[in-house]
């Protein structure tokens, strides 16, 4: 018994050791059976904006803003979906537009849009963010799906907005926007 206990000791140190090497974590859950976790390699070294941006748009074709009007005027039930948050909805979106924020229209769509030939023109400012949604929605199985080239060419070309107050006409968009925001992380926080 001491000999098999020694050897089962053996084992869980040889495992242990070998998954710090590999990159690899061994655990047990409650049920006695071993899974693997990978870790990432702190050496790589993570991605920049304009590669996470590329990357977002790689592969993607986007509509222009007449595209965008014709496709209006051509489905009633064509399905305009902004994914940026609450409150750049609010300020103001496209005329008909639903808000859904990215990371949650995924979730809702899968259950509330069951269509997968459903006509879907996904937005967002800049067309990153959508850029995404898009990418995730066709991975799910819709067929329809495309991306507008983004709120901020549809103001610079003078078309309308709208929110809560009525219709918008935008004179000049804001300089500052989520991705070039100035952040401090080290505030006081005492």
């Amino acid at each position: 018994m001491k000999k098999l206990l020694s050897i089962l000791v053996f084992a869980n140190v040889c495992i242990i050791a070998f998954s710090q090497t590999t990159g690899e974590n061994i655990m047990q859950d409650s049920d006695k059976q071993t899974s693997v976790i990978s870790i990432p390699d702190s050496t790589q070294s993570l991605m920049t904006i304009q590669q996470l941006i590329k990357d977002a748009r790689e592969s993607i074709d986007f509509i222009s803003n007449e595209e965008l009007i014709d496709r209006i005027n051509a489905n009633p039930k064509l399905v305009l979906l902004d994914v940026r948050t609450k409150e750049e909805y609010d300020a103001g979106h496209l005329k008909g537009a639903t808000w859904l924020e990215r990371g949650i229209a995924e979730f809702t769509l899968s259950r509330t849009l069951r269509n997968s030939n459903a006509e879907i023109i996904v937005y967002c400012l800049k067309r990153n963010r959508s850029a995404l949604v898009t990418k995730t929605l066709k991975r799910m199985g819709y067929q329809n799906v495309k991306t507008h080239v983004g709120l901020e060419e549809w103001i610079k070309e003078g078309h309308s907005i709208y929110n809560f107050l009525g219709e918008i006409k935008v004179v000049k968009l804001r300089e500052i926007n989520a991705a070039t925001n100035p952040i401090d992380f080290y505030m006081e926080k005492k």
